[in-house]
């Protein structure tokens, strides 16, 4: 889990720094695209591991997995904060809280009222 998390900060601080250095000079309409959404959406979409599907309970129980895809929305959230010249919110951690609250509400859809068929070997 280490590893993700360290892997998750390298992951969202070049993606950080390619939006608000590069990306600002490719604008359509005024609307730059936010890579750290992109990917905090993209890793919560992932599937998680085959012994975590088998033995689920309707409940939102803190496994790994779920821990790490909170913490990558607090991680490209936290970047946000510190690289962004005009602070939408006003407050530093908007980012944060917007990040970690999207992430929470996919999390908790996906598992309540999405059921993805998996397909076994025989």
């Amino acid at each position: 889990m280490v590893k993700k998390i360290i892997f998750f900060i390298l992951i969202f601080y070049v993606l950080t720094l390619i939006q608000t250095s590069f990306l600002v000079h490719f604008n359509v309409s005024g609307v730059i695209p936010n890579l750290v959404l992109i990917t905090v959406i993209f890793i919560n979409l992932l599937p998680e591991s085959q012994r975590r599907v088998k033995n689920r309970i309707y409940s939102l129980r803190l496994s790994s997995s779920w821990l790490q895809k909170i913490s990558s929305a607090v991680i490209g959230g936290f970047y946000l904060d510190i690289f962004s010249l005009n602070n939408m919110g006003g407050f530093f951690g908007f980012y944060t809280l917007i990040l970690t609250g999207f992430s929470f509400l996919l999390k908790t859809i996906l598992e309540r009222y999405v059921r993805i068929p998996i397909i076994q070997k025989i």
